[in-house]
């Protein structure tokens, strides 16, 4: 602490700087590539690092602040550019693979698509061209593969190196196998199909400047021919620092490119056997007709085609530079230099996932969450203060603590915060208020025994640190492995929820405890009406027979089972986009618009299937202001189109973009499965070591009752399921068995202690003294999580919402069904079988008798409530009534006669 205080004395100390907050609260763009080896290669971790040093030379170029640029699995690399102007641009030039080859173009070009001379002659039908070639496959092992569709004469997907990856690509795109119908076309061996057009201003072989559409040529191409490979010069033969663009006053925006000093000599012979051709060509077509020249090609795409000039360079070019031109403008000239400048990527990449946040979009959610947390915080603190009074004030500065440290961890280690990352904190505040109330309730308990408020302190952080730590460590164990198999934004949530139940430890457990100890010095402090201690009665309501009406209880929950897994098969999920994949696009009109008007200009845009929804409050004359399109996978141009669209129509602007490719929908929730069932095997075991077998039980039935009503109820409300979704659940299979802890905490505990009494009335008497701290651990974090719910955007409603629902049915399932279905297994237990039936009619005070304190006023501490007889009381003035009401003070004992 004091070392926090110097940090905030200090101008210049990191506990000064701001939060780094996340792309869904600044705006940015987040994409997620993949690796796509050669044939024959794999993916290995020393490539992965150098394509992540290649991307973030390439991001660092853009001058993009403080980018996130990390590995994520085995083969795929995640980015993120927060306040990025122009996202496309930059996502096209992050992922272009800068495989740059140098090409002899007329001694490369093969037919269909050369003239007898040598000279390019391509062709706009990729299909016509691909079903010419078709006859010389069958020599030797086609190179590439394409996917078409013989009724459009469209090709679908390609190239790829094999027909496993090219139907591969298919499903990964669409999420689709490959229709009945379609054919997959190789191209001959040591061949390559390469495009010129509309982003450039000349292809070879091509009357019209610029190309008004994509013209394919097919080249020869081994590269692994070490005599003579084709092509004849790669990037590895660039200098890099030397590659740079400028302005010529004659060609417009150009690249300079170096060479090394292999690279000056390769480039030196290939122009000199380009010129030497062309002059013996000259004497046939004529000087002009007669030039020759070689292809820049970056990624397949022939992005420059200069000539060599045989009488001002009869013997090539020497000097070991060369310049590409024909460059549309000064940024995609700067643009090329750069991707050339900073290396080419050691494989191909694929978009696999697409988030784009407008900056207003981001600052609107901040401020939501903001708002949220402070209501949270607010409702909470007065809740604390209204039931346990000066220790409330206690459990308040421990809350504070706790956000301080929370804060002062994230800033000198530079977390970022992200809106799932909001909802893991103010869960985490949850859990704090949680343990301050475990304790704070055995504190009130030993201070009604009658003892000092030094012992009853000191007693209760005791008799609670045991339930504190078993909750906490199940909270953080589905923290640890949501952290360890989830992607994006969940990891946020898990890893503030984490880092928060770490910190709530400390301050519920050592701090409160400290300031506690030390207010217990003084002698105004040493009173147990201060602290709301005083005769602490339990009330009738408290009194029910949650043992002996079971079978009620347990009839209740099989049936919603039954109806919960009777939707699951009927109706399914509503799984969104995280598990589906696909295309969603926000937007926010200036006016409400119907669904159906949506709907009718997406069909015009020829997206028929797409399925819109509207958001937030619909207008009185039926439609909204923000509405989402979701489609299939669907590439950048296409969701330009889309947005201009609807910016035209409805003067709708786009406040956002996720794109999931099929495949990756998959990894998701793959990745949830896993989780799901890891989270359980470790509360397994970890349940297993701490209590016998007979407590685990009901435990893990009462988590698995939980999640089938849980998923049920998302089932029959029709609420999309996402990976948020997923998230909140497996953070509520650890926070619902909190409750239920606490109670077989208490059972444990007077198990010894009652060695008179039956399993029943064990049972019901450690519900009875643990409901109310049961119900204010519930209630303390509904009330955060329930302004979450009603005042944060729609990322912190779907967390909110699914641990709404899992608390409310964990605080039911730890009454009715964990407890009644211990004592059933206790019963059974060899060591109780003496005891009564839970059959047997329970035992209520006797008429006339008010309810009983908690504390049982024998000074021993254990705070176990009176269970009298059922009997009919006699008349008071009677001997026989007094020496029943003594029979009961003695069996209302816990430990039996005090002697």
């Amino acid at each position: 602490m004091l070392v926090g205080v110097a940090l905030l004395a200090i101008p210049q100390s990191p506990i000064h700087k701001p939060i780094k907050l996340g792309l869904d609260l600044q705006g940015g763009v987040e994409l997620v590539l993949r690796a796509v080896p050669p044939k024959g290669q794999e993916v290995t971790p020393e490539n992965l690092d150098l394509a992540v040093e290649v991307i973030r030379n390439r991001v660092d170029a853009l001058g993009v602040s403080e980018p996130e640029i990390r590995k994520q699995g085995s083969d795929q690399i995640s980015i993120q550019l927060p306040g990025i102007d122009d996202p496309n641009s930059a996502v096209k030039l992050i992922g272009t693979t800068a495989q740059l080859w140098l090409f002899d173009v007329n001694e490369d070009t093969l037919d269909p698509t050369r003239d007898p001379n040598g000279f390019p002659v391509p062709t706009t039908d990729l299909y016509q061209l691909l079903k010419e070639l078709q006859p010389r496959t069958k020599r030797g092992q086609p190179q590439e593969y394409y996917l078409v569709n013989p009724k459009t004469k469209k090709v679908v997907a390609g190239p790829e190196d094999s027909q496993q990856r090219i139907r591969q690509a298919y499903r990964t795109r669409t999420g689709k196998p490959v229709p009945k119908g379609f054919q997959i076309l190789g191209i001959p061996e040591n061949t390559v199909i390469l495009t010129c057009g509309t982003t450039e201003r000349y292809c070879p072989g091509v009357n019209e400047a610029p190309p008004t559409r994509d013209y394919y040529y097919l080249f020869r191409f081994d590269p692994q021919n070490k005599e003579k490979p084709v092509p004849e010069m790669t990037g590895a033969d660039l200098k890099l620092d030397g590659t740079r663009s400028d302005f010529s006053q004659t060609e417009g925006p150009i690249v300079l490119m170096e060479f090394t000093g292999k690279g000056a000599d390769k480039f030196h012979d290939i122009t000199r056997r380009i010129a030497q051709r062309g002059q013996l060509l000259s004497g046939q077509v004529g000087d002009d007709a007669a030039l020759q020249g070689f292809a820049i090609v970056l990624d397949r795409r022939i992005k420059s085609a200069p000539t060599i000039d045989w009488k001002r360079n009869p013997d090539g070019i020497a000097g070991g530079s060369a310049e590409i031109t024909g460059i549309g403008d000064a940024g995609e000239a700067k643009d090329l230099a750069l991707v050339l400048r900073s290396g080419a990527l050691p494989y191909e990449f694929e978009q696999i996932d697409f988030t784009e946040v407008s900056a207003t979009l981001g600052k609107e959610s901040l401020r939501q969450a903001i708002i949220a947390s402070l209501v949270g915080l607010a409702i909470v603190a007065l809740f604390l203060l209204l039931v346990y009074r000066f220790l409330g004030v206690v459990a308040i500065i421990g809350l504070a603590l706790n956000a301080v440290f929370l804060y002062a961890v994230m800033v000198l280690f530079d977390v970022t915060l992200t809106l799932p990352g909001f909802a893991g904190m103010i869960l985490a505040i949850g859990v704090a208020a949680d343990a301050n109330i475990v304790i704070f309730e055995r504190i009130k308990e030993e201070s009604a025994d009658r003892k000092s408020v030094r012992a009853a302190i000191a007693n209760g952080y005791r008799k609670g640190f045991s339930t504190i730590i078993d909750a906490n460590v199940v909270t953080a164990i589905t923290a640890l492995v949501l952290f360890a198999v989830a992607t994006g934004g969940v990891r946020g949530f898990a890893f503030m929820l984490l880092l928060g139940t770490v910190i709530s430890i400390f301050t519920a457990v050592f701090a409160t405890r400290a300031l506690l100890g030390m207010l217990a010095g003084f002698k105004w402090f040493d009173n147990p009406k201060f602290m709301g201690a005083t005769h602490q009665t339990m009330s009738r309501w408290q009194m029910f027979d949650a043992v002996g009406k079971r079978r009620i209880w347990f009839s209740i929950a099989a049936l919603t089972i039954v109806i919960s897994a009777a939707s699951l098969f009927y109706k399914g999920l509503n799984l969104g986009i995280d598990f589906r994949g696909g295309t969603e696009m926000t937007f926010v009109a200036q006016r409400p618009v119907a669904p159906e008007q949506v709907q009718a200009e997406m069909r015009k845009l020829k997206e028929p299937n797409a399925i819109v929804q509207g958001r937030g409050k619909e207008a009185g004359g039926g439609g909204f202001r923000e509405f989402t399109v979701r489609t299939e996978p669907i590439n950048p141009d296409q969701v330009r189109e889309i947005t201009a669209g609807m910016t035209e129509q409805f003067n709708a602007r786009q406040q956002g973009v996720r794109n999931v490719s099929a495949s990756f929908s998959q990894q998701i929730l793959r990745g949830a499965i896993y989780a799901v069932l890891i989270s359980f095997i470790l509360i397994t075991i970890y349940i297993s070591l701490r209590f016998q077998w007979r407590f685990a039980v009901p435990i893990l039935r009462t988590i698995g009752n939980d999640g089938v009503i849980a998923v049920g109820i998302y089932s029959l409300s029709g609420r999309e399921v996402s990976a948020s979704t997923v998230a909140a659940f497996l953070t509520i299979m650890g926070y619902s068995i909190y409750d239920t802890i606490i109670v077989f905490d208490r059972v444990r505990e007077n198990l010894p202690l009652m060695r008179r009494s039956s399993i029943k009335e064990i049972v019901n008497t450690s519900l009875w003294e643990t409901v109310r701290r049961s119900l204010a651990t519930t209630i303390i974090t509904l009330l955060p999580v329930a302004a979450l719910y009603f005042l944060g955007g729609e990322v912190l409603q779907d967390f909110a919402f699914a641990i709404l629902i899992g608390i409310g049915i964990s605080a039911f399932s730890t009454i009715f069904i964990a407890a009644p279905f211990l004592a059933v297994l206790l019963e059974r237990a060899p060591e109780y079988k003496g005891r009564r039936s839970l059959d047997d009619p329970i035992e209520r005070p006797l008429p006339g008798r008010e309810p009983l304190p908690v504390g049982d006023g024998d000074g021993d501490g254990d705070g176990a409530a009176a269970l009298p007889a059922a009997t009919p009381a006699p008349t008071p003035t009677s001997d026989a009534s007094k020496r029943e009401r003594r029979r009961q003070r003695r069996r209302a004992r816990p430990h039996g006669r005090a002697r």
